[in-house]
């Protein structure tokens, strides 16, 4: 007994699994391309007690699409470490233990958003190995909508007497 043409199962399977594409909805590989936004920070900043340093941040896209909607950049800083002198597209947020920097959409394919935070230590801020976050994604205002954690997300703050 021949079946659908000679094919037998062999055509029965393609259609099963999508490789005619009549039975089976489109595939992720057949989908529109996405942003991938991946965050990278300094992983160990380094600044001595009344000091000031700066927090290196970039978000880059390494999907096939550009981003479409704002990007932000942004930094929480452990007290006793407080953001100072920051571009023109970032904005303190109160107290100075967090920033956010603002980029305008459209962010491209194997392209990156990138900022340095200047940052400053407290006088007499003993010598501590102490814990920074560093924040990136898609939003606006300081409330990032679209989470874009890359590695890493957390960084180092040695504070050196």
């Amino acid at each position: 007994m021949r079946v659908m043409g000679g094919r037998g199962w062999r055509a029965v399977l393609a259609v099963a699994l999508g490789v005619g594409g009549a039975l089976v909805p489109a595939t992720a590989a057949s989908a529109a391309p996405k942003p991938k936004l991946v965050l990278a920070a300094s992983p160990l900043v380094a600044v001595r007690t009344g000091g000031r340093s700066v927090v290196h941040e970039e978000l880059w896209n390494l999907g096939k699409a550009p981003e479409s909607a704002p990007v932000l950049l942004g930094v929480h800083l452990p007290p006793g470490v407080f953001v100072t002198n920051l571009p023109a597209e970032c904005t303190p947020l109160p107290f100075g233990h967090t920033a956010f920097c603002h980029f305008p959409a459209g962010l491209r394919p194997g392209h990156a958003d990138r900022v340095d935070i200047p940052i400053a230590v407290a006088h007499g801020l003993p010598p501590a190995l102490l814990s920074g976050q560093a924040v990136g994604g898609t939003g606006t205002g300081s409330t990032v909508t679209k989470d874009a954690w890359g590695s890493p997300d957390k960084f180092l703050l040695a504070v050196l007497p």
